[in-house]
Parts: structure tokens; C-alpha cells; sequence
């Protein structure tokens, strides 16, 4: 089967579309004409008009980096801030935390640390920003460190057993 497109001519045609920077027209189909499947027509009525073609939507231009406003960037730094400073606080942590209520309140302590790592570490991401997902990851490993600490001898893994409970 011989293609009798001219080559050359339609090369010339797509480099002045691509130079000029608008999409170039789709091209007419070189095989026999398909026809499209249609309603049969009375006789007599004009059959309807093909149905115009959609153009391709027009490629997205990538955007650079993220740029973020002054106050966006400051936000971003107290949220990468405060998980460290609360993992901190509960490695210090003043009361006994052996049993009982203060056992609860220090692990749901230790469960908004991990949340803040995780918040810090999406919003990090979001703005591209590397040091804060960094710090945010850093701050879910010291909460799951944390965590470790009080609840791996309350399931048995540990040496020493500690109990949930406090006993009277």
C-alpha cells in the first residue's frame, strides 16, 4: 500500500505550528472515510451534523518551587518546632508515669508528639522543604521511642514486667 502523504511538506507545516506556539490541527485521516454510527434518517429531514471535535486541553506549565509568604514559612517552623520540644519534655517528664491515669496522660503525650511529627512531616512536604520533613521524621521516631519505652515491658517483651494497673 503506497502512502502518498508528502512528508516533507507536512514537517514544514507541524516546525511553523511549533515555532508560532499553538497546537497544530489534527490531521485528516489518510484510510477510506469511517462513518460513524447515526440514527437512521427519515427521508426527506437532513441527517444531523457531525458532532465537533474536542481540541486537546492545553498542556499545564510545571511550576517552579513552592513560594511561600513570610508568615507561611513561620508556621512551618513553629510546627517543626514544637514536636521536638514536646519529645523533649517527655523525656523529662517530672511525674510518675509508672501506672495508672499518669501512665494514660503521659502516652496520649506521646501520642500528639507522634501526630505533631506527622503534621510537621505532610506540611514539610507539601512546601517542599526538606529540613522540616526531616525534623518532623525525626520527631515521629523519638515519639515511637518514647512509646516503646513504656509500653514494650507492659506486653511481656521486656525483662522486667510492668503492669497497666497500679495496685493499692
Amino acid at each position: 500500500m503506497a502512502d502518498s502523504r508528502d512528508w516533507d511538506k507536512q514537517m514544514a507545516e507541524i516546525d511553523r505550528l511549533m515555532a508560532k506556539g499553538s497546537p497544530p490541527a489534527t490531521p485528516a485521516p489518510s484510510g477510506p472515510p469511517s462513518t460513524p454510527a447515526r440514527a437512521p434518517s427519515t427521508p426527506g429531514s437532513p441527517s444531523a451534523p457531525a458532532a465537533p471535535r474536542r481540541e486537546a486541553p492545553a498542556p499545564v506549565a510545571r511550576q517552579g518551587p513552592l513560594t511561600m509568604t513570610r508568615g507561611g514559612l513561620l508556621g512551618l517552623w513553629a510546627l517543626a518546632l514544637m514536636g521536638p520540644l514536646g519529645a523533649a519534655s517527655l523525656a523529662i517528664w517530672p511525674y510518675a508515669k509508672g501506672c495508672g491515669t499518669m501512665l494514660a496522660v503521659y502516652l496520649v503525650g506521646v501520642l500528639a508528639v507522634a501526630g505533631a511529627g506527622i503534621w510537621t512531616m505532610r506540611a514539610g512536604w507539601v512546601a517542599r522543604r526538606g529540613l522540616p520533613h526531616l525534623l518532623g521524621l525525626a520527631t515521629l521516631l523519638a515519639a515511637l521511642g518514647l512509646a516503646a519505652l513504656e509500653i514494650l515491658p507492659r506486653v511481656g517483651y521486656a525483662a522486667t514486667a510492668l503492669t497497666w494497673g497500679c495496685t493499692i
